[in-house]
């Protein structure tokens, strides 16, 4: 019996993964949802998980026990999306890239500082576009992890774990971060609540006094001394909206400088590159973070 559960699984994050990587209506058609359904919720309460950094659980008043997971799906109208989730009582809202991204933004920044007392917030942290995360102080950070890194389907942006690691503990940031084998957590809402709420369930409470106070421009965050910015398209193609932004963001007193590159817009060596003429520009440490992989080939093996 068993061996026909492990055969069950195994046939399903097959499909599952095709149908991250290769989505078509044929292949929808033949029972996708259904299927990642049923794979989400056998995988996300049995699967393990694991601390690599454990500040503790700031407590908030919120006494409900409701997590919530905003899908991509859900679309693009975040202040609607988060009204509606902290009017329904959610006391950890989990988000993914593109509304984690948004909290760098004016709006999004406003957002983040109403949510602070009335919710956890958890990031699921499959990249380096999550970068500037690091900053914004989520609750909880969550690595879909793969072969040593926190990577995303289709972005070439992967991260080696234990350099995330190694910046929570350089920067104080005061998140917990938790890795979960990333075949288990696809972004379907039952897999993100289920695993969320276990790790919520799990980690212990503790009087926090903060002066939250988050400090952004988009794709890019500063917190303790430390800058934490993404490189996408548009800054790779403008560097000088980038050296604005950050001059915006104050570079007085910054003790290191962190980026990470989308790496479909940029080379290995123009990161480099990049970082280098950076350094030399601000007399600052600037270190690149992450590196041209995505799911696929740190799967099989390539880098």
């Amino acid at each position: 019996m068993r061996k026909k559960v492990y055969l069950v699984i195994i046939l399903i994050a097959f499909y599952t993964a095709i149908m991250i990587n290769y989505p078509s209506p044929w292949i929808k058609s033949l029972g996708y949802q259904q299927g990642l359904n049923l794979y989400a919720y056998m995988v996300s309460t049995r699967s393990s998980y694991s601390f690599i950094f454990n500040p503790g659980l700031r407590k908030i008043n919120n006494h409900e026990e409701l997590v919530r997971a905003v899908t991509p799906e859900e679309g693009h109208n975040f202040p609607s999306i988060i009204d509606k989730h902290l009017a329904g009582g959610s006391n950890c809202i989990i988000e993914c890239s593109q509304l984690d991204t948004w909290h760098s933004s004016p709006v999004g920044l406003q957002y983040l500082r109403e949510m602070r007392t009335r919710t956890y917030r958890a990031i699921i942290f499959d990249g380096g576009h999550h970068l500037p995360s690091l900053g914004l102080s989520p609750d909880i950070i969550i690595i879909p992890r793969l072969a040593g890194y926190a990577v995303h389907s289709y972005t070439l942006d992967g991260v080696k774990i234990e350099t995330i690691e190694k910046m929570a503990q350089e920067c104080c940031i005061p998140s917990i971060i938790v890795t979960v084998p990333r075949m288990a957590l696809v972004k379907n809402q039952i897999a993100m609540e289920n695993i969320t709420s276990r790790i919520v369930n799990s980690c212990l409470r503790q009087e926090i006094e903060e002066d939250f106070k988050p400090m952004a421009r988009p794709r890019m965050s500063k917190y303790n001394g430390f800058i934490f910015a993404y490189i996408d398209q548009n800054y790779c193609k403008n560097p000088d909206l980038f050296n604005k932004r950050l001059g915006e963001l104050g570079v007085n007193g910054v003790k290191k400088i962190y980026l990470a590159f989308d790496f479909k817009y940029s080379s290995k060596q123009q990161a480099i590159y990049y970082c280098q003429q950076l350094e030399k520009n601000l007399q600052l440490p600037v270190e690149c973070v992450n590196q041209p992989v995505k799911v696929m080939n740190v799967f099989w093996g390539g880098k």
